[in-house]
């Protein structure tokens, strides 16, 4: 039996998606030792990244390889707007990374490669992302009203929601998309991912105790 291709697409790239999600600074920020300015300087490059990806999606809206993973309902550029006004970090530093992932983003001309840069981003803020949301406001004590960008309930529940989506992504073939450029890109989308959380990590790191004697 043919493995389907949303399924050959995790399992591909399972290894650089576990290293992603062990960089440092994710570590340290899960585990509640950074602090809310930490968390605020992420969504900051966030905002970079969801508007250059969110601009592309609409630009896309009417191509039939991109049309059924287009939905405005997940679009997260001014959710995070609204949750840098509530953490009073609007001002924060932009890294060169997250540039380098806008402009990525913003030289996309293939659906399948914007499908692949939408399936990395959307499908992890519906599974890991809402333990984010969840430990943020736990270790750090925010509110909920500053942390929007995490929450999906205008989708209705995740799960059929995120099994819809690996359903389109078993389809790509039948509506003239390339798969294997899926896989390429959602490749380079782990790998812009990494550069960036790596690049927080000497930002926010904390400073070693030194034990007097």
């Amino acid at each position: 039996m043919t493995e389907p291709f949303s399924t050959r697409l995790k399992n591909s790239t399972a290894t650089i998606h576990d290293e992603v999600e062990h960089t440092n600074f994710v570590v340290d920020l899960m585990e509640g030792r950074l602090d809310a300015a930490a968390y605020a300087l992420l969504l900051k490059q966030y905002g970079t990244i969801y508007d250059a990806l969110e601009r592309k999606s609409r630009e896309f809206a009417n191509d039939p390889i991109f049309t059924p993973f287009h939905d405005a309902n997940l679009f997260r550029f001014e959710r995070i707007v609204n949750d840098l006004y509530e953490l009073k970090g609007a001002d924060l530093p932009i890294t060169s990374s997250a540039e380098t992932y806008a402009a990525r983003l913003e030289q996309i001309e293939k659906p399948e490669q914007l499908i692949a840069q939408h399936y990395t981003r959307y499908l992890g803020d519906l599974s890991g992302g809402q333990a984010i949301g969840a430990l943020m406001g736990r270790h750090y004590a925010l509110p909920a009203s500053s942390l929007t960008i995490w929450d999906f309930a205008a989708l209705g529940k995740t799960k059929p929601y995120k099994d819809s989506y690996r359903l389109h992504l078993n389809e790509i073939t039948s509506t003239g998309g390339d798969e294997q450029t899926v896989l390429d890109e959602t490749m380079t989308a782990f790998k812009l991912n990494g550069h960036l959380l790596a690049e927080l990590t000497p930002m926010t790191e904390r400073p070693a105790t030194t034990v007097e004697e």
